[in-house]
């Protein structure tokens, strides 16, 4: 079984949750605001942003300003995003866990996201809402198409060209357990929504 992503099958309203993301607060992702998310965050281990990447990369991390991350969502935002709040609860519930953030992610047409591993995040279940044409690429893995999947995002990763429109993504970051449970846990569940 592959420990690199898992497909899964799960009914979002895409329109809802880009209508959603207009609420959101976005910052560029580099190696500054990802400098504060570290400090800020219990599940970095004493690492730096930059042990998450390939050095040639450094540059590029220090000043791109095409990939975006909405800031976490407090209960008052949450209230004014009802689909982003019923998939959270959910996945909460199914993974028996309250360590899952909601963030929502954009990718310039034209611009790639170069090889990282995402900090403070074990896992990642990702939901592409606009720009599906564009693959993640693995370091080691290789190269993978998906609309839903479980993303094991402590490997380090990249998404090459966004060719034909800009890309928004949502993302469940799971804080507290590794791919493989969580994992195991939507393989488990009772009322089966996921497909391998």
């Amino acid at each position: 079984m592959n420990n690199s992503i898992y497909d899964i099958n799960f009914n979002i309203d895409k329109d809802k949750l880009i209508e959603e993301s207009n609420h959101c607060q976005f910052v560029p992702i580099n190696r500054v605001t990802m400098r504060l998310f570290q400090l800020s965050s219990k599940y970095t281990k004493g690492k730096k942003f930059t042990d998450y990447l390939n050095k040639k990369d450094n540059d590029w991390w220090k000043r791109q300003d095409s990939w975006h991350t909405s800031i976490n969502a407090d209960t008052k935002l949450l209230s004014k995003m009802p689909e982003t709040t019923r998939i959270l609860s959910i996945f909460k519930e199914r993974l028996e866990t309250n360590e899952i953030e909601a963030n929502f992610f954009t990718q310039k047409v034209g611009t790639s996201a170069k090889m990282h591993a995402d900090v403070g995040t074990a896992c990642a279940i990702n939901f592409i809402l606009k720009g599906d044409e564009t693959p993640i690429m693995f370091e080691e893995d290789g190269t993978f198409y998906y609309k839903n999947a479980l993303i094991n995002v402590s490997k380090k990763h990249m998404v090459p060209e966004q060719t034909s429109t800009d890309r928004i993504l949502f993302k469940l970051r799971i804080l507290n357990m590794p791919f493989e449970e969580v994992r195991e846990k939507l393989i488990c569940t009772k009322e089966p929504i996921y497909v391998n």
